[in-house]
């Protein structure tokens, strides 16, 4: 059995490899631009599971370039469907909770996609043509996670750039009290490896199953890694909070791992 992965350059790629190889899978990388068809047909041939990874992740370069983003992310993942379509390999899509909208309950697998980004809109499409053309296939949807070697494109990134710059004035955050649902790159990859490990087919949520408002994410950041006590600049505050929570007990139920990831401890 050999998984090939494509996009083993980006973040949670490397962390997942390390997981992967802890299982003794044997892992063949994707070393080529994932728009050469070519390279990519040839490459597909030689592997029973395909983990897809690529793609443009920051929501700023996605709508910044989204000619471009709809190549990467939706365009390969499209002619990869099809290179496959007849045979017995199978395919882990990384999805996103991007595909859904905010919900003032826990988002399950059955929740009707809503995409509010175009990177989400991007990821959903993707979803379909892997679920009319495949039938083995596991697509997990990522919800928010955190490396401390993600760039400020990122929440918690840009967080820790704007207090630690932070001298005498209010933080500046906007939309900060909306509620997501943020692990540590650690428990994601952990998860995904179980998840691969033992065989899971269809859609799984994977995401810490809890929500902390992006203002106590802040004054807990600047506490614990900066010790300083920061005010919120009100005028960034909205009337309408927006909520993305996973509901992960179909994840829980197959990985056995429950909520123990400590997020702040990665800080």
């Amino acid at each position: 059995m050999l998984i090939g992965v494509t996009g083993h350059k980006g973040i949670l790629a490397k962390s997942l490899i390390k997981y992967l190889k802890k299982q003794n899978f044997r892992i063949s990388l994707y070393e080529h631009d994932i728009l050469d068809h070519k390279k990519l047909s040839k490459w597909l041939k030689r592997v029973n599971i395909i983990i897809h990874l690529a793609a443009v992740t920051s929501i700023k370069k996605v709508n910044e370039n989204k000619n471009y983003a709809r190549k990467v992310n939706f365009e390969a993942t499209d002619y990869l469907v099809s290179c496959i379509k007849n045979t017995n390999k199978k395919l882990v899509f990384i999805s996103s909770s991007h595909v859904y909208g905010s919900s003032n309950k826990k988002i399950s697998e059955t929740t009707k996609k809503s995409p509010i980004t175009y990177y989400g809109y991007l990821k959903s499409l993707s979803e379909d043509t892997i679920e009319s053309n495949l039938n083995n296939y596991l697509i997990i949807r990522l919800f928010s996670y955190y490396s401390i070697f993600q760039n400020t494109d990122f929440l918690i990134p840009s967080l820790i750039k704007k207090i630690k710059n932070l001298k005498h004035q209010k933080l500046k955050i906007k939309n900060y009290n909306h509620i997501r649902d943020i692990s540590s790159v650690k428990f994601v990859a952990n998860q995904i490896s179980l998840l691969i490990l033992k065989n899971t087919n269809g859609i799984i949520n994977c995401g810490s199953g809890k929500g902390m408002q992006i203002k106590d994410l802040a004054v807990k950041i600047a506490k614990l890694k900066f010790n300083k006590v920061v005010q919120l600049d009100r005028r960034f505050k909205t009337k309408q909070i927006t909520q993305i929570i996973s509901d992960n007990s179909k994840l829980i139920k197959i990985t056995g791992i429950d909520d123990k990831d400590n997020l702040f401890k990665y800080l």
